[in-house]
């Protein structure tokens, strides 16, 4: 059944002081973990570094859009490559969630190719809704309409695109999630643009007994249509226990794992998790995050932690990590881009950006 805490963050009213309970219990459970641990590096003290080999992907020099550019993604190791072997970081916004979004920003055509080319995006992450009233679960037509959009202007924007099924109890919705997937995979699996996103953050659940079970059931339902698009599984603790799925991983290829930081909550703790799971061979794609509290920004924490947010960015540029920054959308929330009522159609100057918003611009463009 569905449990109330998803915080403002995601666009819901309901509390999220259970989360802050659960971060504050995982904070103490990694106490031996120092903000900088003997050994590890200090990502505040490097430069911004931006992407070599194959790059970020945005808006080059060449003419060409990030899909021409990079082709058929895929996963060597622990990076994200491209048809021609070479790294590839992917940078981009992520949607709202899709059922609560009012103003357009994920699908205007012309606001989403303003972001590929002022803003260097070369990917964009559809977050479709389940849980919530009006979402998925419940009205799952709109839902499938409104991710069909996101997609349908990314492919034609060259973009790569992630289809997020945006849900915090998705092994409670696993044939729900079958059906969709399958559906989303017979519609878009042969184009290069499309990657999956099946369980955006599970909660305080168990990887072994619950998330794993739920991704190789989803996953085997995907490649029974599509054999190799790469698919993004999320993991435990909302989408920050990375390490625990690295030593009993999902078999299969082109799989990555999610994690999602925001930077007034998480440091380098997390890092830690993420380099362990990465030296056992994982892929890791930050989906999500934000230069704020993880309630993303609220008026009860509105501030930006714009240095802790430059070390994860460096510490995801020097290993080429890809990301998709919380949220395309406007609103008084620090982790919105825009100021109220700002138009979704682009060309968006300064005075219209809000909280973290110049900071995901610039990182975007590095």
């Amino acid at each position: 059944m569905y449990t109330s805490v998803i915080d403002s963050r995601r666009g819901s009213t309901a509390s999220h002081l259970a989360r802050q309970l659960a971060e504050i219990a995982l904070s103490l459970m990694l106490v031996a973990c120092a903000k900088d641990p003997p050994g590890q590096e200090d990502w505040s003290m490097k430069g911004s570094g931006g992407a070599s080999g194959g790059g970020s992907g945005g808006a080059t020099n060449d003419g060409l859009t990030p899909v021409q550019r990079h082709g058929k993604l895929s996963v060597s190791g622990s990076d994200l490559v491209d048809e021609h072997g070479d790294v590839v970081q992917l940078k981009g916004p992520s949607s709202m969630w899709l059922n609560w979004e009012t103003n357009g920003y994920a699908i205007s055509p012309s606001g989403v190719q303003f972001l590929r080319d002022d803003w260097h995006a070369s990917v964009i992450r559809a977050a479709m809704g389940v849980e919530p009233s009006g979402a998925y679960l419940t009205n799952p037509a709109k839902a499938k309409a409104d991710v069909r959009a996101v997609v349908d202007n990314a492919i034609a924007l060259g973009l790569y695109v992630i289809i997020d099924w945006h849900d915090h109890a998705a092994h409670l919705h696993r044939d729900q999630a079958i059906a969709f997937f399958t559906e989303m995979a017979q519609a878009y699996g042969e184009l290069p643009n499309v990657l999956y996103e099946p369980y955006n953050e599970p909660m305080q659940v168990t990887w072994a007994n619950d998330v794993k079970p739920y991704h190789e059931a989803v996953v085997a339902a995907i490649r029974a249509v599509d054999p190799d698009g790469v698919i993004i599984l999320g993991t435990t603790t909302w989408s920050q226990d990375v390490d625990i799925a690295a030593r009993a991983p999902v078999a299969g290829t082109n799989l990555m794992y999610t994690l999602h930081f925001y930077s007034c909550t998480h440091s380098q703790n997390l890092r830690t998790k993420a380099d362990s799971a990465r030296a056992a061979g994982k892929a890791i794609f930050v989906t999500e995050w934000g230069a704020t509290d993880a309630d993303g920004g609220t008026t009860a924490h509105p501030a930006l932690c714009l240095d802790e947010a430059q070390a994860w960015h460096n510490w995801m540029n020097h290993y080429q990590i890809s990301w998709t920054a919380w949220k395309m959308d406007d609103g008084t929330d620090q982790s919105c881009y825009f100021k109220p009522g700002t138009p979704a159609t682009g060309n968006w100057s300064d005075a219209q950006l809000t909280g973290h918003g110049p900071f995901v611009r610039d990182r975007m463009r590095e």
